[in-house]
């Protein structure tokens, strides 16, 4: 595992914030660089960027490996990183390569690779050691495009037993949209096109980025990995009101699917609100949290304990 120093990362994360001039989606004000940590790492002979939420107290800590939408952003995914690190879990949320940053060239095949090597980070020496890790108790979760990458790489590695699908998309369903509708595509392609131009982001063109999707729809087919998903424990969220992660196309499908692989441990949770969760944020956090302490009991006292 290659681990690069953490100046050069803490650089280059201050350096895109200030050169966009923005402030990132989810970001507390109150966050500082002592609890949120700039870390990269090597994926694939590209150096990773991304932020660490370390947790406070005793630990060692249950870590979460958190994995963006499309396009992202260069902080948190939802907030999340920032809730979870409160409540005393370790989370990492980190960007795919060609995004914020982050060396090489967008492509869905790289992003899915990219969350196999956070997760590996997550479990390397170097990681356990500088942020107090539970090597026992690793979880992945992912949102939007996030979501069906979480699912997808925590097959790479039978010890991440938990994953939560937020919104999740599925690609191979999106895929077989493209295929049937020319407007579906169109729209696809913008929306690729659109984020590709943020400042810094290296991707395929559009057309080449569908092109690489349907030549595999098998590898992202959820559904078609139903069952080595069932082994898992999974949180599936998403939203009445959803128009891009729509229940009936990504999520009520696979949830079928893992049903009829008799998955033990299976829940749902399907909130009133849109694809960005608004006005939900506050909820979807203690929602995954709540679960998470459930799965976690002997964290959750110990936590507390430290707490009072």
């Amino acid at each position: 595992m290659l681990v690069y120093e953490q100046p050069l990362c803490k650089y280059l994360f201050n350096l895109i914030a200030l050169s966009r001039n923005i402030r990132c989606t989810g970001e507390d004000p109150k966050l500082t660089l002592e609890n949120a940590v700039p870390v990269s790492f090597d994926s694939e002979g590209s150096r990773i960027c991304g932020v660490f939420y370390r947790a406070s107290g005793a630990g060692p800590f249950p870590t979460v490996t958190l994995c963006h939408g499309w396009p992202g952003n260069n902080k948190d995914v939802l907030g999340l990183g920032d809730r979870l690190m409160k409540e005393g879990f370790n989370a990492l949320a980190f960007n795919y390569r060609g995004t914020w940053g982050s060396e090489g060239l967008f492509t869905n095949a790289n992003s899915l690779e990219d969350v196999v090597s956070a997760i590996r980070y997550v479990k390397s020496d170097y990681a356990a050691r500088k942020f107090n890790i539970d090597l026992s108790r690793i979880a992945v979760m992912g949102y939007s495009l996030g979501g069906g990458m979480a699912l997808l790489g925590s097959l790479s590695d039978p010890g991440v037993r938990r994953a939560v699908y937020i919104a999740g998309g599925d690609l191979s369903e999106g895929g077989r949209m493209i295929k049937q509708s020319d407007e579906f595509r169109r729209a696809i392609e913008k929306s690729i096109e659109e984020g590709a131009s943020n400042p810094g982001f290296r991707a395929l063109n559009p057309e080449e980025v569908t092109a690489e999707l349907l030549a595999d729809l098998d590898k992202y087919d959820l559904v078609k990995h139903a069952d080595g998903l069932s082994r898992k424990d999974i949180l599936m969220i998403g939203g009445w009101r959803d128009q891009e992660a729509a229940l009936e196309r990504h999520i009520l499908p696979l949830f079928r699917a893992l049903q009829k692989h008799e998955a033990k441990q299976l829940q749902i949770e399907i909130f009133d609100t849109d694809h960005s969760f608004t006005n939900f944020r506050d909820q979807l956090a203690e929602r995954i949290i709540s679960w998470l302490k459930r799965a976690y009991p002997k964290h959750t006292s110990l936590h507390t304990a430290h707490r009072l």
